[in-house]
């Protein structure tokens, strides 16, 4: 041994007599201080000195964990240089998976249990990639050896926003949890309830293969007439508003398993929670794949007219100006149209976007068409976006004799002398034409 290296050797020998307040931090001593009045303190400081060995500090830290001073071992290691925290947290993972790992499959987790799961959790942060992937495996293990349900809950994170930034391995795992579920024996003539908590795991791991398990779950005769739903809302959840609870998941994993959800769309007997979700999830797909399974919803033929609209406003939302031209020319010829509902779902959307240009261009290319749906909400659409240079293609549109059937919305149930005359195209283009002479919004 050099003299230089003696002398090193015997410096962080006294640091650490003084750190630990003038007994000697070793291995034997830090467990020792679990058993005394003056332990506590010792083991922070030891926790703190920056010169000791990093093994002897995670030993520390996870001896206050044991003692619940969970929050003393956060604010330390959040005092660390961004090395020392690493060099700790490699030490201090396996450490911490001692504390939080479970025994049999359906018991419920400890205090410390829970602490030491959310530190591990905090720690992946900064660790290196090599700890990180150790601490991911014990992470992923913790959520998926023993009933997800009574796991995802406790704790600072709830096992959803774990999951997610577990990604794709996780939902491997989560799939032979859900499995279990699946298989297991009926209780009281019932078969076990697949929840909510584990659908949500299964979405936001990202996993096309765990994407494809909760759409079959869809599918199940269990007896539960709310697991479509549940399985709908986590896929939404996971993909489109997350609430602030993680990050929107990657859609990537949406998109091979866009034909069921557009079959999931398009089925009239689902309840419009369900249909709506479909819908929300096949515009979270983004472009190109969105546009035209959304566009092919405005001609679809459903029972509730609400339907179209919806499809007509996610599609203009998925594709901007490039879907203008398709959505409204998939519009039938024959259909009712409500004005204030085509507002709100076509017109109203066009003129929020942008660029302005581009978007005019597009909706210019309306007046060309062969319809007369696409020429009148063309029309609508320029004074909405208070364009007077479009004042000779509204006024053009003065002598259409067709009439707009719906305009007023269903007026059946009024009497006949309180029923509003439906206009036709022209009449509304004059109208239009007015209102956009004077640079204020046509009146409904």
């Amino acid at each position: 041994m050099t003299p230089a290296r003696a002398v090193a050797l015997a410096f962080a020998a006294v640091v650490a007599v003084v750190a630990a307040g003038c007994e000697k931090a070793d291995h034997e001593t830090i467990d020792h201080w679990l058993k005394t009045q003056k332990g506590p303190e010792k083991l922070k400081k030891t926790l703190q000195e920056p010169s000791l060995d990093p093994d002897l500090s995670a030993h520390a830290a996870q001896n206050l964990i044991k003692q619940q001073k969970e929050g003393e071992v956060r604010a330390v290691l959040d005092t660390m240089s961004p090395d020392r925290r690493a060099a700790v947290a490699e030490k201090l993972a396996p450490r911490l998976w001692n504390l939080a790992r479970i025994e049999g499959e359906m018991a419920v987790p400890t205090p410390t249990q829970i602490a030491a799961k959310d530190l591990l959790f905090e720690l992946r942060k900064s660790a290196t990639p090599e700890t990180r992937q150790e601490i991911d495996r014990y992470l992923t293990d913790w959520y998926t050896s023993g009933y997800y349900e009574g796991r995802a809950k406790p704790g600072r994170y709830q096992g959803a926003a774990v999951i997610r930034a577990l990604g794709p391995p996780a939902g491997e795992k989560l799939m032979a949890a859900a499995n279990s579920v699946l298989a297991a024996p009926e209780q009281g003539g019932k078969r076990v309830l697949i929840g909510e908590e584990l659908l949500l795991g299964l979405a936001v791991s990202g996993n096309p293969d765990a994407i494809k398990y909760v759409l079959d779950v869809f599918n199940m005769d269990r007896g539960d007439k709310e697991l479509p739903g549940r399985a709908m809302t986590a896929l939404y959840k996971a993909f489109a508003e997350p609430g602030g609870l993680f990050d929107v998941v990657d859609p990537a994993a949406l998109v091979p398993n866009l034909d069921r959800l557009v079959e999931i769309a398009k089925d009239d007997t689902q309840s419009p929670q369900v249909t709506n979700d479909a819908i929300g999830l096949i515009r979270a797909t983004g472009m190109p794949h969105c546009l035209a399974p959304l566009v092919s919803m405005v001609s679809h033929q459903h029972r509730d007219e609400r339907y179209r609209w919806v499809g007509a406003n996610n599609a203009l939302k998925c594709g901007g100006a490039e879907a203008i031209a398709p959505v409204v020319e998939a519009l039938p010829v024959d259909g009712a149209y409500d004005h204030e509902v085509v507002a709100g779902a076509v017109w109203g959307e066009i003129a929020k976007m942008s660029p302005r240009d581009k978007v005019l261009a597009e909706v210019r290319r309306l007046f060309d068409a062969k319809t007369w749906v696409a020429h009148w909400i063309a029309a609508e659409s320029v004074v909405a976006m208070r364009s007077k240079d479009d004042l000779p293609r509204v006024k053009a549109l003065t002598g259409d004799g067709t009439r707009i059937h719906g305009y007023f919305g269903d007026q059946s149930e009024l009497p006949a002398k309180d029923q509003k005359p439906e206009p036709t195209l022209g009449q509304r283009a004059q109208e239009l034409a007015r209102e956009l002479e004077k640079g204020a919004p046509a009146a409904p």
